[in-house]
């Protein structure tokens, strides 16, 4: 392993980079306080959540791969 000196404030040798700060865009939102659309159900839905339904209740929907439809 290389060893490290110290200069200053950084170490030669050492690669230098900036922090990740995210896209700076926030998430989408949707309005609170929404519950599950199925009967019975009074699951609250998060304010991240776009669907109608919680995860127990969300219809399946088989994903595509490579192209091919599955089901």
């Amino acid at each position: 392993m290389e060893e490290r000196t110290e200069i200053g404030e950084r170490f030669e040798g050492s690669i230098g980079g900036s922090a990740f700060t995210g896209t700076g865009r926030p998430s989408r939102t949707f309005s609170r306080g929404r519950v599950c659309a199925e009967d019975g159900c009074g699951t609250r839905l998060s304010i991240y959540n776009e669907g109608r339904y919680c995860s127990q209740h969300e219809p399946q929907a088989a994903p595509r791969l490579r192209g091919k439809k599955i089901a």
